[in-house]
């Protein structure tokens, strides 16, 4: 196996994780400067409510996306190990 077939795994790697977690790590982004918005035009300074409505948000999107998220990763194992030959002396 050479150094290009090894860069090419690796960016391929990142690149499907990145794309799995992005809508996951957006929703959280989104989720957290709303409450932190709405904490700040109502002067609440509790730290612990943002946690369980992030929580809440991030897990219907996982749950919404979880057959997306499933197929991207599926594919991507299936190319990997069809492939397996190619990546072998």
């Amino acid at each position: 196996m050479g150094y290009d077939i090894v860069t090419v795994l690796g960016k391929e790697t990142v690149t499907i994780t990145l794309i799995m977690i992005a809508p996951l790590i957006g929703t959280a982004l989104v989720v957290g400067l709303a409450i932190g918005i709405f904490q700040a035009v109502t002067s609440i300074q509790e730290q612990t409510l943002t946690f369980l409505p992030k929580l809440l948000a991030v897990f219907g999107v996982f749950a919404l996306s979880l057959p997306w998220l499933l197929d991207k990763l599926t594919t991507f194992a299936t190319q990997l190990l069809g492939n397996l030959s190619n990546y072998t002396f």
